[in-house]
């Protein structure tokens, strides 16, 4: 039996305003790539029934799994890329799904620099291209040298065309796939952090060195955005953590958390956001990963880790995710990491105690979930009226065919897929 506050009575059922758009509620639909696009880069049918069944609730806010800018700053098989037209006329198949159901949709634009896939940039005749020479893991290093195919430096025209591309894309993003916001994806050890990172950039240059330098590669990307007669500052969110090691972005432990390299480039940052929005450019949403969790995973023990200080920075909408879900119907609740969750004396737990904090702590804040909803067709219904949760299946998380992503069903039964078991066995079909 669990003992928790109603979430209906929190702010997390309240409207709330982002950009020029309200929503019923502030549960976000948090970027979860799940890998169901094709090897070149397009979505899938299954995609299609996924965000379908995830928007369902009126004034719903999604936010789309991680697409690729373009081909030079970093291709990877299984993510979508935004780069021409028949990427993003494919994109608005899944849009016109959200939209159809009152609901809106952002998208996560990243580069991925030094984590691209060095096999398939040296077959399509690309340079893999980062900040400076340096490998995110071992592994990564030795592949390149077995395929002599080794990391170069940007140059600045490197540079400002991959600012241009994030545009580009942008504009795609909007006036093509029709999505209502972009998201500029500046964690996870992908290219703009690369720029932010002093473990990456290595520069000397105007674009390394101190924070000011190497948050420059974001900054001017967002005043470019913020600038274009196509976007618009209300139409820019930014994603940031201060607390992840992904793809190599392992920083030394500091006595003090916020000597952190990346706690403060995060808060340099929030700290330029901020500048703008007294200037009247203020961007949509700012979403910053709690320290429960680093790239796809839990963090046992993150200490006197918290976001409690630097959302101070940074006045506006603000998305707070991480392990936020804990009533997983689940046998053993220790299995659960994440979120606190205490249990009483008399064998009883308290649910989402982190999130009633975080969403009542003021009235601009939306609580972000992504794995809750891999397995949870109709999460927003399942926390509004208390529903145990079902617990997700991360061997399917990064597979390409239906099971793990389609075959989950609601609280009651309904499957929320309309192919065979067969059918779901196999991979998905481009929507192009």
């Amino acid at each position: 039996m669990t003992v928790t506050v109603p979430l209906t009575e929190t702010n997390l059922f309240k409207p709330i305003t982002i950009g020029d758009i309200q929503l019923n509620h502030r549960i976000v639909h948090a970027p979860t790539s799940r890998k169901r696009s094709t090897r070149d880069n397009y979505p899938t049918n299954f995609m299609v029934d996924y965000y379908k069944s995830r928007s369902r609730t009126p004034g719903s806010f999604i936010i789309f799994e991680s697409c690729l800018v373009s081909k030079a700053t970093g291709l990877v098989p299984y993510k979508c890329g935004l780069w021409n037209e028949k990427h993003c006329l494919a994109l608005k198949k899944i849009v016109d799904e959200i939209h159809d159901n009152g609901s809106f949709v952002s998208i996560q634009m990243m580069g991925n620099g030094r984590t691209a896939n060095a096999k398939i940039m040296k077959e399509n005749g690309l340079p893999v291209l980062a900040p400076s020479v340096n490998y995110a893991s071992e592994d990564a290093e030795n592949l390149a040298k077995e395929l002599d195919y080794p990391v170069k430096e940007m140059s600045i025209e490197d540079i400002h065309q991959a600012q241009d591309d994030f545009v580009t894309a942008a504009v795609n993003s909007l006036t093509i796939a029709d999505f209502d916001f972009v998201e500029l994806h500046a964690t996870s050890g992908f290219l703009i952090e690369q720029f932010l990172s002093p473990i990456s950039n290595k520069r000397t240059d105007e674009y390394g060195g101190d924070v000011a330098n190497r948050s420059k590669f974001l900054i001017e990307i967002i005043d470019k955005l913020a600038n274009h007669p196509d976007i618009g500052a209300k139409k820019i969110g930014v994603r940031i953590s201060p607390w992840y090691s992904h793809n190599g972005m392992v920083y030394p432990d500091e006595d003090d958390p916020e000597k952190r390299a990346s706690y403060q480039f995060c808060q340099y940052i929030l700290d330029e956001l901020e500048k703008r929005k007294s200037q009247g450019k203020e961007i949509a949403y700012v979403s910053i990963v709690e320290p429960r969790v680093s790239g796809n995973g839990d963090v046992d023990d993150y200490g006197n880790k918290s976001n409690t200080e630097i959302i101070k920075h940074w006045s506006g909408k603000l998305i707070r995710v991480g392990g936020y879900a804990t009533d997983y119907n689940v046998e053993d609740l220790s299995t659960i990491k994440t979120n606190k969750l205490t249990k009483h004396e008399n064998g009883q737990y308290n649910h989402y105690e982190n999130l009633i904090q975080d969403v009542n702590n003021d009235d601009r804040t939306l609580i972000g979930f992504s794995r809750a909803f891999t397995s949870n067709p109709d999460l927003i219904d399942r926390l509004q009226n208390n529903l145990q949760l079902e617990y997700y299946q991360r061997p399917f998380f990064y597979t390409q065919t239906g099971e793990g992503y389609l075959t989950f069903t609601d609280y009651d039964g309904t499957p929320i897929s309309k192919y065979s078991e067969e059918e779901l066995n196999e991979v998905g079909v481009p929507l192009a």
